[in-house]
């Protein structure tokens, strides 16, 4: 396999997701003191489970999205690497309930009560998940504390408060049982801490001078990413309330620098924000415009507006009123975020280590790659128990599309894709990659990789629908073999050269039947054609005077075995036209026709080599452009090149699919991810539903029937329509409308249902960017050739709707519907 695959690889925490009731203060504070003895356990998510929200939240949950969808959101969010639960069927709960069948050697779930249980002698209890702490105090006492410093660091352990979570949730405190003991101590043995009541004073000695906390140590060696537009963020909390504890533990999961202070505590450090805030009121670097880094003082939600404006008015007159925001709610990070025009932060990324690798290939029974897993330098080879730390890994694959490297995300369910060996754990498929769970230090990794075709009919069984690749789908993915890619299609790219190569192709023309959508009737049959070298040369010709790059030659077609080079004669006895291969040309050659063999003429040849005629060869000799194929390839690389480089695809060309009793064909399915320097999400579906050139109404009722039908199983797809003409006729457009508007209706997140990308020869026979070809068009297309309308499949659905069928936006639109419904509710 003529590939090259090479992988970023990043080294992290495990990431556990602590399942609770949000009003269940004594498992919050447990939670908490468990995340003490864990390396990045203060970067481990505590996921609220409610039917009904507490009373402080209620406000802010009048949306949509309410109850268990909202912890759903925080699992999304989050992407927890595996979970603990404070009481039995939380997981359940949140719909992971596949999560707890033990397919595999290792959990990928336990419950909060056993989650410190001994493996060891009594005395002693180790995580069931995650890198214990102690490797860390060991390594720091060994580098740094063994010998005798004459800077000796601050350090404080604060005690826990009967009734309120402050100590946790700020400083870190450790669990109380038995078996957690040597934990605490290792913890004084290597930083000797001052043991601090917890008060404005250790809040001083922390967040002001700088000492050492049990939190603190288990964010060692790990680097956050953080950019220049997240500012500070004070936050004012009740640490008697659970419901901001919790809040306040996931505000360390995002990007912003948090300064934690209990409302209690705010007058006596009021002088300690004051500086904070006009030290964080300065200039942004290198912008030419005056704009300044702000900070915000955001309260938890259970403090109520009155004691918050209390709390405010220490701040006002001491700071510039510009300096300072104020915020009385949280972040909705539970509800997904699909407006690219507006930016919200994402989870705070957290790296300990990264490398790029190029991946070692074997190819037998099955594909696999192997790499060199990170480790912390710091961590035991062996002990502890599973999961461990983990390895998020990015595939990137060079040259022709045969493996894949984009499949849905798996978080509610991870036994598909099986990207890891036979018997090992599940490789959860999540924004951050692949994330692969490491057990011991030093060892090396091995993934299964899928060919295009097998991950697209795997996807497609786990949503319901058998399928499988047609006729028209090997014989493109044939021609993409030969073209070396999508990259390769630019040679396509071109309707003179489209119209040469449907022109040479011979064999058997088949239509499919309006009635069975299996059945096939023999249209027409006719021979192979070929055609002369000047009529290439003189294509190449014209088309290096229409487009300056990609320059082409004849070379460019032959390596790649759409054309090859022979020699045409006349037979003698029945005075059709022969063409011979270099390899089969003899003196005595045989007519194709009447079977007879005649000499080669030799002493006959026409005036300037006109005896050499190209003639199409292999999947390109198939007629009717490739039984579809052509338009099929060009669509898929206007989609793969919209975002440019940015994006990434996993495809299959034509397949037969199955469901519900219904049996219908598209001719593509693809997941088409976008990637951005903070867009992550996950990837989309798309369906492709592609015509050659023809005359008449290509698009037909019985074609958008059989995509409304795959629409509503698969609510979500973005379906394409592209036809191999510059324009859809009036016919067409009247049942497009219909079908697009069909397409509009609203999902839950108040998206189109399954948006319909249309598209031309225009947007197909592009040289690079379509934006580029709109520019050129002129009206209507040049309105929508820049990036607000390109930046996603959503956006680019819309943009072409707009441009052939001269109809409102989808935003438009729902306006107007939006108002019919209103007025149907006052009725």
């Amino acid at each position: 396999m003529n590939i090259d695959i090479s992988a970023t690889i990043r080294l992290r925490p495990t990431r556990i997701g602590f399942l609770v009731r949000p009003t269940d203060m004594a498992s919050v504070r447990e939670i908490m003191r468990y995340c003490a003895c864990l390396w990045g356990g203060s970067h481990n998510p505590i996921v609220p489970v409610f039917r009904t929200p507490p009373k402080e939240w209620r406000p802010e949950h009048s949306e949509s999205v309410k109850g268990l969808a909202i912890a759903r959101g925080y699992i999304n969010f989050f992407e927890p690497d595996v979970f603990v639960e404070s009481e039995s069927g939380l997981l359940e709960e949140v719909g992971l309930g596949a999560l707890r069948e033990k397919l595999t050697l290792e959990p990928l779930v336990v419950s909060l009560k056993k989650f410190f249980e001994s493996e060891y002698p009594r005395d002693r209890s180790d995580s069931t998940f995650g890198l214990n702490i102690n490797d860390v105090y060991r390594h720091l006492y060994e580098t740094e504390h063994r010998f005798q410093s004459t800077e000796k660091r601050l350090a404080v352990l604060v005690k826990p408060e009967r009734g309120n979570g402050v100590a946790e949730s700020i400083f870190g405190v450790f669990p109380r049982q038995r078996g957690t003991a040597y934990i605490a101590k290792g913890y004084k043995d290597v930083f000797a801490p001052e043991e601090l009541d917890a008060g404005p004073e250790a809040w001083l000695k922390v967040f002001k001078q700088g000492a050492m906390t049990p939190l603190r140590v288990t964010r060692h060696g790990l680097d956050v990413r953080r950019y220049w537009h997240h500012d500070l963020l004070v936050y004012v909390f009740d640490p008697t309330r659970s419901t901001d504890l919790i809040d306040l533990w996931n505000l360390w999961l995002e990007p912003r620098p948090v300064v934690p202070i209990p409302h209690d505590w705010f007058e006596s450090l009021a002088d300690d924000v004051r500086k904070a805030i006009k030290a964080e009121y300065r200039p942004v670097r290198g912008n030419p415009h005056g704009v300044m880094h702000h900070a915000t003082v955001e309260f938890g939600r259970s403090i109520s507006k009155n004691r918050a404006d209390e709390l405010t008015k220490l701040l006002h007159g001491h700071v510039p009123a510009e300096a300072l925001s104020v915020k009385h709610w949280r972040n909705r990070i539970w509800i997904p975020h699909t407006d690219a025009r507006i930016h919200r932060d994402k989870r705070l990324e957290v790296t300990a280590a990264e490398k790029h690798a190029n991946l070692e290939i074997k190819e037998g029974q099955r594909t696999t790659a192997t790499f060199d897993a990170l480790a912390p330098e710091f961590a035991s080879r062996f002990g502890g128990r599973q999961h461990r730390w983990v390895n998020a890994v990015r595939v990137s694959v060079f040259g022709a599309e045969k493996i894949a490297t984009v499949f849905p995300f798996n978080m509610s369910d991870r036994r598909w894709p099986p990207l890891r060996i036979l018997g090992g754990d599940y490789v959860t498929v999540c924004s951050e990659g692949w994330i692969v769970s490491q057990k011991y230090k030093n060892s090396s990794e091995t993934l299964t990789l899928l060919k295009m075709e097998d991950a697209i009919t795997g996807s497609l069984k786990e949503m319901g629908i058998q399928a499988k690749q047609s006729e028209p789908g090997h014989i493109a993915k044939q021609m993409l073999d030969h073209l070396q890619g999508l990259w390769g299609v630019h040679l396509l790219a071109d309707m003179e050269t489209l119209q040469l190569l449907n022109k040479m192709a011979g064999g058997v023309r088949r239509r499919v039947s309006s009635t069975e959508i299996t059945e096939e009737t023999i249209e027409e049959t006719f021979e192979q054609r070929s055609a002369p070298v000047k009529d290439w040369e003189g294509l190449l010709a014209r088309r290096a005077q229409r487009r300056s790059l990609p320059r082409l030659q004849l070379a460019d077609f032959t390596k790649r075995n759409l054309i090859k080079l022979g020699l045409e004669t006349e037979c003698p006895n029945c005075h059709s036209k022969n063409w011979h291969s270099l390899t089969s040309i003899d003196y005595s050659v045989m007519c194709e026709r009447c079977l007879n063999r005649y000499d080669f003429p030799q002493a006959e040849l026409r005036d300037n080599n006109q005896n050499w005629y190209y003639r199409v060869v292999g999947p390109f000799s198939v007629p009717d452009y490739g039984r579809g194929s052509y338009s099929a390839l060009l669509t898929l690389r206007t989609i793969n090149g919209l975002a440019g480089s940015r994006s990434e695809m996993t495809f299959s060309t034509a397949m037969n699919l199955q469901f519900d009793g219904i049996n219908t064909e598209v001719d593509f399915v693809a997941l088409w991810r976008q990637e951005g320097y903070d867009k992550h999400d996950p990837p989309e579906l798309v369906i492709g539903e592609t015509k050659s050139l023809g005359k008449g109404d290509l698009i037909k009722p019985e074609d958008l029937q059989k995509l409304k039908a795959v629409g509503q199983k698969l609510p979500g797809a973005i379906i394409v329509i592209s036809v191999l003409r510059e324009q859809f006729n009036d016919s067409e457009k009247k049942l497009l409308k219909q079908f697009v508007q069909w397409g509009r209706r609203l999902d839950s997140q108040g998206r189109a249902s399954n948006p319909v990308i249309l598209l031309t020869a225009h947007e197909l026979l592009v040289d690079h960017l379509v934006v580029s070809k709109w520019k050129e068009l002129g009206e209507p297309y040049k309105s929508f050739a820049d990036y607000n309308h390109t930046r996603d499949l959503h956006s680019f659905a819309d943009a072409t709707q707009r441009i052939h069928l001269g109809i409102p936006s989808f935003h438009e639109w729902r306006a107007v519907e939006w108002k019919k419904r209103v007025a149907r509710k006052q009725k």
